[in-house]
């Protein structure tokens, strides 16, 4: 009798060591599993919202409060300019990327061969699947001839 009170205790006794490692909060500064955001998934909060949180945190007078709205809005306005001059900066920089890889591709193909290669282009290609199975991979495959 005493084998199953001793049983009953340690199976219990271990559920709630399992109840409890599961139901663990994240390590403080963490606020759970990080999301991963690309530019235009969070939404921006507008000119106005954040004159009237600024109007209402300083006590702002309404035409303090015009002023600072202008302000806003005109920042904003830079700041999608400037998005697309960035992706156009990196498009550009792809691109050329894209045509000097070619270019070390076509010089490497004449040192070591034809089949050599291609064995090459294999292996890259088996670690770009490796790479996109982990998570880690680019968003496009190594360029192949």
């Amino acid at each position: 009798m005493k084998k199953y009170g001793m049983l009953v205790v340690a199976f219990a006794f271990m559920l709630s060591l399992s109840t409890i490692a599961q139901d663990q909060m994240p390590p403080k500064g963490e606020k759970g599993p990080k999301k991963e955001f690309r530019q235009g998934d969070r939404p921006q909060p507008t000119a106005e919202t954040r004159a009237d949180r600024l109007a209402k945190q300083l006590n702002l007078t309404d035409a303090e409060k015009v002023k600072v709205k202008a302000l806003f809005e005109s920042q904003d306005v830079n700041r999608v300019k400037k998005q697309a001059e960035m992706k156009k900066t990196r498009e550009e920089m792809k691109s050329r990327f894209e045509a000097e890889r070619k270019a070390q591709d076509t010089e490497l193909e004449k040192i070591i061969g034809v089949e050599k290669f291609k064995k090459l282009q294999v292996a890259r290609a088996e670690r770009f699947e490796k790479m996109e199975q982990k998570g880690e991979h680019s968003p496009e495959p190594p360029v192949a001839k």
